[in-house]
């Protein structure tokens, strides 16, 4: 019995050292608790850099910067036509005159190149208090009431004047074999006297009329670079250039607008469709209809920072007989909204088919990177309505953001013809 328990004590002492020697002030343990001590002593906290520091800050107050106003004005930047170049304005906005439902809206802007657009509006209308951007315009956009907060359910009815100056218009002529040697460039005036009346019956369901009357005048661009219009061509292959009749227009529309926020989707989609009758009040050479139907549609891929954006427009133009469509209402491809990898209005015929998809990733809040494709033709008849001879472009950009806008972005497209950068406010679509 003794043997066994002097043997038991003899097993417990060396596991007793051993644990000792572990545990000592000189252990391995300590050792590498103090090198851990040592090195939580040196970590610094880390210090932004300026770049960062003014990054987060923009990032931070885009809303705000976005509605800066005092007193009712509004600065506003962006494009006054597709093809204006950088644009600046200033718009005064007075929300519910006499507490009554009625806004008032005055907007002036201008670009470098000198492209100029003056507006007035009275009325009961669909719209938020103004922001930032200015819209670009060519062509009157059936979805214009999309892109903007809807005040309200119900009516919405008010007087738009505007007078537009835009002197340095490109054209390379009609048709899908038009040819870049043959840019040329022209300067068109035009003041609008329109009536819009309409009814929001949901978030998502809008529908209006706009009627009114429009006057033209054509003369020769501003762009030393490039021929006049008048230079190259003639009332035959560019009607309209000789003689611009004064216009009365009637233009129906229907929109469904079920974005999550109209101004930076994630997903959601829009469709939209607008007739317009166009009639020549002076020698009926250039009465016409106009059919647009256009769908986006925006897909979260496995998380909200990755975006598949789709677009899907159509115009179709038929003059009645006897009658064109003046060349300078004609629908255009090309520049930094469709086929960016084209230059600015390079083609234009009386029918447009266009088709544009685009991979949206936020790597950060207020920055968005893309990658796009974009495809369509111009067409004079609309018999020619097929995917076939599809003129193509592709590309990558990159945005600035607001969680309600997009503020501006940078495109790069390629084509068969080049290369185009594009500097734009606002969203591609």
């Amino acid at each position: 019995m003794i043997q066994k328990l002097f043997l038991i004590i003899l097993l417990l002492i060396p596991g007793g050292v051993l644990s000792a020697s572990e545990e000592g002030p000189g252990s391995r343990t300590e050792q590498l608790e103090q090198q851990r001590l040592q090195k939580l002593q040196k970590i610094e906290p880390y210090r932004q850099t300026g770049l960062e520091r003014d990054f987060l800050w923009v990032e931070q107050n885009l809303d705000k910067l976005l509605h800066l106003n005092y007193k009712g004005f509004y600065p506003q930047a962006g494009s006054i036509s597709t093809g204006s170049g950088i644009s600046l304005g200033v718009r005064y906005w007075k929300p519910d005159l006499g507490d009554s439902s009625l806004d008032l809206q005055l907007s002036a802007a201008g670009s470098l190149h000198g492209y100029q657009e003056y507006a007035f509006q009275f009325g009961k209308i669909p719209q938020a208090e103004p922001g930032l951007l200015l819209e670009s315009i060519r062509s009157e956009r059936i979805y214009q009431l999309g892109d903007i907060p809807i005040k309200q359910r119900g009516s919405f009815y008010y007087v738009d004047l505007r007078y537009r100056d835009f002197p340095q218009e490109d054209f390379f002529g009609i048709g899908p074999q038009s040819r870049e040697e043959d840019r040329s460039n022209f300067r068109l005036k035009n003041t609008s006297y329109d009536a819009v009346i309409g009814y929001r019956f949901s978030r998502w369901l809008r529908v209006g009329t706009r009627l009114g009357f429009q006057q033209f005048d054509i003369g020769g661009g501003t762009d030393d670079r490039f021929p006049d219009t008048q230079a190259l061509f003639n009332e035959t292959s560019a009607p309209g250039l000789t003689e611009q009749p004064d216009f009365f227009l009637l233009r129906p529309f229907v929109l469904f607008d079920y974005r999550d926020v109209s101004g930076n989707p994630h997903k959601g989609g829009l469709v939209g469709f607008s007739f317009t009758r166009f009639d020549d009040v002076d020698k009926s050479q250039f009465d016409f209809n106009r059919f647009i139907f256009e769908t986006r549609q925006f897909l979260p891929l496995f998380s909200r920072s990755q975006i598949l954006a789709l677009r899907f427009f159509t115009s179709l133009s038929d003059a009645d007989k006897g009658s064109q469509v003046p060349f300078y209402l004609q629908e255009t491809l090309g520049g930094g909204d469709t086929l960016r990898g084209f230059a600015t209005f390079r083609f234009q015929d009386n029918d447009l088919l266009y088709l544009s998809a685009e991979y949206r990733f936020e790597a950060a809040s207020a920055l968005e990177l893309a990658l796009f494709y974009d495809t369509g033709k111009v067409f004079p008849d609309r018999s020619d309505f097929n995917f076939k001879d599809l003129e193509n472009s592709y590309g990558f950009g990159i945005r600035i953001k607001a969680p309600s806008a997009v503020i501006f972005r940078f495109d790069v497209g390629h084509s068969g013809e080049g290369t185009e950068f594009h500097f734009k406010f606002g969203s591609s679509f």
